[in-house]
């Protein structure tokens, strides 16, 4: 019985901290050097951008937004949908977020 209950308490603990991860999103900072731009929409395509993120600003990674290709081979790349202070927008999946626990990739953050 004792068993059991040690098992138990670290899944559940596990199932919390996913769930706790999943409703808040993972707050990081922006690691890559110059400006990292923010987009309305996570098809940045004909669109200006909303903003504009720095160095070692933080940021709430929310979720991944995959790319999608059409037939043509025309698309776009991952998008993270991020909140800032300032406002909120997509940036390009491959910008580098340090958070606490590394750096964040898309498997880390739900998907939109």
């Amino acid at each position: 019985m004792k068993l059991n209950r040690r098992v138990a308490l670290p899944v559940g603990a596990v199932v919390f901290a996913v769930a706790a991860l999943a409703g808040c999103g993972v707050e990081g900072k922006i690691g890559n050097y110059g400006n990292v731009s923010v987009w309305p929409s996570a098809d940045p395509r004909g669109q200006a951008p909303v903003g504009k993120l720095t160095t070692l600003m933080t940021v709430t990674v929310e979720c991944h937004v995959p790319g999608k290709v059409d037939a043509k081979g025309f698309g776009y790349g991952g998008s993270y949908k991020v909140s800032y202070d300032g406002g909120s927008g997509y940036i390009d999946d491959s910008t580098e977020i340090m958070s606490d626990d590394g750096v964040v990739s898309p498997d880390r953050v739900s998907e939109c």
